[in-house]
């Protein structure tokens, strides 16, 4: 009997989960290193983005009511205090994504800490991007699922130039769109979609840039290596 009593809250803690149905495959991208014996000496701008976080402020709040007696006596009043939990939305700029890229350029054997670069690689990242149709399919997975299934979706760009320090002339561009979107479901209406990290807008969005990073650095890897 004890063992069924504390198969309980498992069961309960399962059904209250939310599962991925479907989700946008990460692209996969091939860095190509340069060949042994080669330096070329990069510089890495931009990259950059924010993120925003939600910080608990814990707090106090007294609520005054009253209570109606008989004719002849006056109302009585007391107070009851209950303790309240804010949400305060902070944004904050990231280096993860320049620090992903930086990594990537030297495991394919670029130096990027030199005092001389001769390139500089820049990528500029813009988004989110939504259309009415995004917002229409939002709705209509949780509609037609009776609120049991949500459907989240982006899409990012990145902008890739690359230049000659020396001269300042832009020698290579390229522009990069890359769009998610996941389909979560759970038996709790309401309740099981809200608490899928899977298609909260910071996973969305780190998904969407670490991919455009990865891109981005593809490309300028495959032109700077094709260069005599």
């Amino acid at each position: 009997m004890r063992k069924k009593l504390l198969s309980i809250p498992a069961a309960a803690a399962l059904c209250a989960g939310c599962f991925v149905c479907s989700e946008t495959k990460f692209p996969e991208t091939r860095p190509k290193a340069l060949t042994q014996g080669r330096d070329v000496h990069v510089q890495l701008s931009g990259f950059e983005s924010t993120v925003t976080t939600y910080v608990p402020i814990y707090g106090y709040e007294t609520v005054f009511s009253s209570r109606p007696m008989s004719r002849r006596r006056h109302a009585h009043f007391y107070s009851t205090t209950y303790a309240t939990e804010t949400y305060v939305p902070q944004t904050s700029s990231t280096t993860v994504f320049a620090e992903r890229a930086a990594e990537i350029f030297e495991k394919g054997g670029y130096v990027l800490q030199s005092a001389s670069p001769k390139y500089r690689v820049e990528v500029k990242f813009g988004g989110p991007y939504a259309s009415d149709g995004d917002s229409a399919a939002t709705a209509m997975w949780s509609i037609f699922t009776v609120f049991t299934a949500g459907y989240g979706t982006q899409t990012w760009s990145a902008k890739l130039k690359v230049y000659d320090i020396a001269s300042g002339r832009l020698v290579h561009h390229r522009d990069f769109s890359q769009r998610y979107e996941a389909i979560v479901w759970g038996p709790i209406p309401l309740f099981s979609p809200a608490g899928s990290d899977t298609i909260s807008y910071g996973s969305m969005q780190n998904w969407c840039l670490s991919a455009l990073t990865d891109l981005a650095v593809a490309d300028a890897m495959a032109y700077l290596g094709s260069l005599p």
